[in-house]
């Protein structure tokens, strides 16, 4: 595992064309985002798609998330509620993830490994610029994962994450250790109404003044 540091507020440029080269080729990278480390692979790449999950010995029935450089770039990853969206298009990047349909021309492993055609996965628009920048820079969408094992913490310290993956990830960016930050309120549409299924940093409150402005 390469490990490269980088500091909040610097230029990402460089560091992404090699983060983007090596998630371009198949491989594993580990940044900060949001309060934690989160290891990144391409989603349209099955044996990428493969290696996240088998790193962190996830099972097809744990929440997924995949991260896009806008709203537009929704489509790319799967089938999202108009409503969904339209709440999304107004706040991106600020945390809000929804809920869509995988795309269908998805490569078969990679809907199997997110729990097939008919299930669903969060996405949204990351808020920190160098993975903003790397999501911009690859394209396609990337599947994202706290850089922690099944159920157990430490996704937020570097030592932690060299003990659990160094031989898993190809290159960790380290910041050092970070500050938890407030997760992302997660949102579906069910039955034609939103419906918050974790509340976090962004109120329902502030959802329904949305959806409410748009009736």
């Amino acid at each position: 595992m390469k490990t490269l540091t980088w500091s909040e507020g610097g230029d990402p440029t460089h560091l992404c064309e090699e983060l983007a080269a090596v998630i371009e080729s198949g491989g594993l990278v580990c940044l900060p985002c949001a309060g934690s480390y989160r290891i990144v692979a391409d989603l349209t790449n099955a044996d990428a798609v493969m290696a996240l999950m088998q790193s962190k010995s996830r099972v097809h029935e744990a929440p997924v998330l995949v991260f896009v450089s806008n709203d537009a770039k929704v489509q790319n990853a799967g089938h999202a509620d108009p409503q969904a969206l339209h709440l999304a298009k107004q706040l991106w990047p600020e945390p809000l993830t929804i809920r869509v349909k995988p795309h269908p021309d998805l490569p078969g492993k990679v809907l199997k490994q997110l729990g097939g055609k008919k299930s669903k996965f969060g996405v949204r628009v990351p808020a920190d610029g160098l993975m903003r920048a790397l999501v911009d820079k690859v394209g396609n969408p990337l599947l994202v994962s706290s850089a922690n094992r099944e159920r157990k913490s430490g996704e937020s310290s570097p030592a932690q994450i060299r003990k659990n993956f160094a031989a898993r990830i190809d290159v960790f960016v380290d910041q050092g250790d970070l500050k938890p930050q407030a997760p992302s309120t997660v949102i579906d549409v069910k039955d034609g109404k939103v419906v918050v299924e974790r509340q976090g940093a962004i109120s329902a409150e502030m959802l329904d003044k949305l959806v409410q402005a748009a009736v």
